[in-house]
């Protein structure tokens, strides 16, 4: 579904025997690095029955592109461009021409692979782009006949091209990385899918104004957490949002800027100046309304061993070496453990009280207790779903968010419970 690229290839010339996989990618994944550079969002290489895989992020609406080395020197990418636009397309197709070039990648033609390998809009094989555009709005057009469809069926909570692992409880028809669409927009792009370009965060070619504004847009939209930074990461993702809206304006100041978030997010970074100024005469002329951002609501997480849970957008999360994963702002913390076998855990002060909370979900049940000290709240939770056992701890400062955090831990559901 949608337009996607299943290149085969092959890598080291004919004079000479090709190098092991594994380090092949470790050139690719270098060589990308100084390509990219900024565009390069993370890179990390695992192994699979084909071989060794290099998974490149190079948009935050996009999925990872990956690049097999699957022995005796040969080479398949598979990557889907569709979630981020025609322009997105264009250059990871170029970056894969120069790639070939530089570490002597022979790509085959379509001619010589089996049906469906190559480019479906034939930009990779003979650089003509006019089909790439028709080919990505036929998907845009069939998405929403989809996604009305569903509806009329009673079904809501529709997504498209939105990354896996979390999902925002916001209002619309359909959520995208720009974005909600309501009812009437499914429909006008049903008709006339040249209407729903807006939901494309890379239409036009190149690295200009429009292709930042949707790059910046794409975070706000789906990585922006709306506080302080706590985590340098989190930092970083300010900064490289602050620096795009930045370039954009510079270059073409007539587009859209969401400027009171763009206040926001100076305010968070502590950033005066001229442009500051500029930016709060801006968001004081703007529209009033909900600000945008899925992150300002509750966001269900997709946590490690199939499980899930609800917590506030604003958390910043983190998942550690030993499989745990916590999130927390300046005065709540959720940490969650998964765990082989409930009676492994080494008793704390908590579990060698009685349990004060029953809960019995529809596939997850738990109990747990609750600590109220001087300084801080703990509940403490032992979770099970069939024979899947979890440990979830919710720390708090303020007694009042007792029932948050009992919501918090309730919240806890695993996907298949046996």
């Amino acid at each position: 579904m949608g337009v996607k690229l299943l290149l085969a290839g092959w890598y080291g010339g004919e004079l000479s025997a090709p190098e092991a996989p594994r380090p092949w990618l470790r050139k690719v994944e270098r060589w990308v690095h100084e390509a990219a550079e900024e565009l390069l969002e993370s890179s990390r290489t695992v192994e699979s029955p084909q071989g060794p895989v290099l998974f490149l992020r190079l948009h935050p609406a996009a999925e990872e592109v990956a690049i097999v080395a699957a022995g005796q020197g040969r080479v398949v990418v598979l990557a889907n461009t569709s979630m981020v636009g025609p322009g997105y397309h264009r250059y990871l197709c170029d970056l894969l021409h120069a790639l070939g070039d530089a570490l002597q990648v022979d790509w085959a033609e379509p001619a010589l692979t089996t049906a469906g390998v190559g480019d479906p809009t034939g930009y990779f094989h003979t650089g003509d782009a006019s089909e790439i555009e028709p080919r990505m709005l036929a998907w845009l057009s069939e998405m929403a006949g989809r996604v009305l469809d569903f509806r009329r069926l009673g079904h809501s909570g529709a997504t498209l091209s939105m990354r896996s692992g979390h999902g925002f409880e916001y209002p619309g028809a359909l959520l995208t990385p720009l974005g909600p669409r309501d009812e009437s927009w499914l429909r006008a792009v049903r008709e006339d899918p040249r209407n729903g370009r807006d939901i494309f965060p890379w239409w036009e070619p190149g690295l200009g104004a429009s292709t930042r504004l949707g790059r910046a847009l794409s975070r706000i939209w789906t990585e922006m957490v709306w506080r302080p930074p706590l985590l340098e990461e989190e930092r970083h993702l300010f900064r490289d949002v602050a620096r795009l809206l930045e370039l954009a304006w510079r270059e073409d100041p007539t587009l859209p800027y969401p400027w009171r978030e763009w206040q926001e997010v100076l305010g968070y970074l502590g950033i005066g100046g001229t442009l500051a100024e500029r930016v709060s005469r801006h968001a004081a002329e703007a529209p009033s309304g909900s600000l945008i951002g899925y992150r300002r609501g509750a966001v269900q997480v997709t946590l490690p061993e199939g499980w899930e849970i609800r917590i506030p957008g604003s958390l910043a999360e983190q998942r550690l070496a030993d499989g745990s994963w916590v999130a927390r702002d300046h005065r709540r913390s959720v940490r969650f453990v998964p765990l082989q076998d409930v009676s492994g855990i080494a008793p704390g002060p908590e579990e060698s009280l009685p349990y004060e909370f029953q809960h019995h979900g529809e596939r997850v049940s738990g109990r747990a207790t609750l600590h109220v000290g001087a300084e801080e709240c703990r509940l403490t939770a032992l979770c099970e779903a069939g024979a899947h056992r979890a440990l979830c701890v919710v720390s708090f400062d303020d007694p009042d968010e007792q029932d948050w955090a009992l919501g918090t831990w309730r919240s806890l559901d695993h996907a298949v419970a046996a």
